[in-house]
C-alpha cells in the first residue's frame, strides 16, 4: 500500500536578511529626510528636489527602526532567557548585555567622528572644563538626548531611545504575557501624561515618546508571527490575483495614513498614533513586496549591515565636514549620492577595522566579564 505525498508549504519566516533589507530602505530614507526635510538643511544652497513635504514624511525611518529593535529584542529575548526573564537576574542580564552590544556599535564611529570635528573642524558644542567632560562622557553613553545635555550632532538622540527600547523590553514581554495586547495601554497612557492632557505639546520629550508605540507592537508582533501571519494569509485562491489584491490595498491604506498624518487635527491630536501606525504597515509592505525581489534585496541588506554606522556619521558629512562641497552640486541626486556614498566608505572602513583589531572579541570578552555581575554565585555544598 503506497502512502499519499502530502504538500507541505513552506514555513514563511520574517529572517534575518529581511530585516536587513527593510533597514537598507530606512537607512536611504533617513538620509533623504535629513538632507532636504526643511529648508535651513539646505544650507542656503538652490537644490533642485521634490518639495520639501515629500522628504518630511521619510521621518517615518525612526519608527522602522524603533519597531524593528524591539521585534528583533523580543525573539532574542524569548529564545535566550524563555521564563528566566521575567526574574530580576534575567532581566538586568538581558538588558546589560543588550547595552554593552548597542555602545560597542557606537564608541568607534563616536571616537572618529568626536575627534576628527574636535581636532581638524574646531567645532566644540560641549562647551569647555568641567562641562566639556560631562557632556562629552552622556554623549559617549548614549544618555545626552535623555539628560538633554549637549551632543555633537542632534541626530544621536536616537542613542538615548535605543537605550530606552532595550530596557523596556522584559517589561513589555512579560505585561504581553500577562494581558496580551492590552499591553499597549501603557504606551498610550504614559505620552498622554507626559506631554500634556488632551492635544501633545510637543516638547522636548516629543523624540522619546513619538516612536514609543512602537516598542508594544514590535513585541506584540514578534509574539504572535504576525508579520508571517499576514504574509501567508491569502485573501484569493489565485497567488497572482490575490497579491495584486493586496498590493492595491496596502497602497491605499499607506497613501491614507501619509495624507491623514499631514492634516492639522491628526497632527493635534493623533500624531503620535499615527507615527506608530504608519512605519508598522509600511514594515509589513515591503516585507511582502521588496524583501523578495533577487538582487535588489541582496544590495539593500548590504546597505542595511551599514545602518548603523551611516547614522552615526552621515551628518557630519552633511551638515559639519564638508557641508559646502554638499550642497554646492544644486541637484538633490548628487547631494544624497555624496552624502550616502562617503557615509558608506566610512562604514566600510570602520568594519574593516574593527574585523583588523577583533573588536567582536574584545567586546564578546568584556560583556562575559560584565554579565558576572548578573550571575548568582554557586551555592556551597555542605559538608
Amino acid at each position: 500500500m503506497t502512502q499519499k505525498k502530502t504538500d507541505i508549504s513552506p514555513v514563511i519566516t520574517f529572517s534575518k536578511k529581511d530585516t536587513l533589507v527593510i533597514k537598507g530602505i530606512a537607512i536611504i530614507m533617513l538620509v533623504l529626510y535629513h538632507c532636504f526635510s526643511t529648508q535651513d538643511r539646505l544650507m542656503g544652497y538652490s537644490v533642485n528636489m521634490a518639495p520639501i513635504e515629500f522628504y518630511e514624511s521619510m521621518n517615518i525611518c525612526v519608527g522602522i527602526f524603533s519597531f524593528l529593535s524591539a521585534y528583533g529584542l523580543t525573539k532574542v529575548a524569548i529564545k535566550k532567557y524563555g521564563d528566566r526573564l521575567y526574574t530580576g537576574r534575567g532581566a538586568s542580564d538581558f538588558n546589560l548585555r543588550r547595552i554593552i552590544s548597542l555602545l560597542s556599535a557606537f564608541i568607534i564611529p563616536y571616537a572618529v567622528c568626536t575627534a576628527s570635528t574636535l581636532i581638524f573642524v574646531g567645532y566644540n558644542p560641549y562647551g569647555l572644563d568641567a562641562d566639556f567632560y560631562f557632556n562629552m562622557i552622556a554623549d559617549m553613553l548614549g544618555i545626552a538626548g535623555l539628560l538633554g545635555s549637549k551632543m555633537m550632532v542632534s541626530t544621536w538622540w536616537y542613542m538615548s531611545f535605543a537605550l530606552i527600547i532595550i530596557l523596556l523590553i522584559p517589561f513589555t514581554v512579560a505585561l504581553y504575557k500577562k494581558f496580551g495586547a492590552a499591553c499597549i495601554v501603557p504606551y498610550i497612557v504614559i505620552p498622554l501624561l507626559l506631554n500634556g492632557s488632551g492635544a501633545y505639546a510637543w516638547t522636548g520629550l516629543d523624540n522619546m515618546t513619538r516612536w514609543l508605540l512602537t516598542v508594544p507592537l514590535g513585541v506584540i508582533f514578534a509574539q504572535g508571527d504576525t508579520l508571517e501571519r499576514m504574509k501567508s494569509f491569502s485573501l484569493i485562491k489565485n497567488k497572482v490575483v490575490s497579491k495584486i489584491v493586496r498590493f492595491l490595498i496596502l497602497g491605499l491604506i499607506l497613501t491614507g495614513l501619509f495624507v491623514f498624518r499631514k492634516n492639522p487635527w491628526c497632527q493635534r491630536y493623533f500624531y503620535y498614533f499615527i507615527s506608530s501606525i504608519l512605519p508598522v504597515v509600511f514594515v509589513y509592505f515591503l516585507y511582502e513586496f521588496i524583501c523578495p525581489v533577487p538582487i535588489l534585496n541582496t544590495i539593500l541588506a548590504f546597505l542595511g549591515k551599514h545602518s548603523s554606522n551611516i547614522f552615526f556619521v552621515h551628518t557630519f558629512v552633511r551638515a559639519v565636514w564638508w557641508p559646502d562641497m554638499v550642497y554646492s552640486t544644486g541637484e538633490w541626486y548628487w547631494v544624497f549620492l555624496i552624502v550616502f556614498g562617503i557615509s558608506l566608505g566610512i562604514s566600510i572602513a570602520i568594519t574593516l577595522f574593527q574585523m583588523l583589531v577583533r573588536w567582536d572579541k574584545l567586546i564578546a570578552f568584556l560583556t562575559s566579564k560584565a554579565a558576572k555581575l548578573t550571575t548568582p554565585a554557586p551555592e556551597k555544598e555542605e559538608a
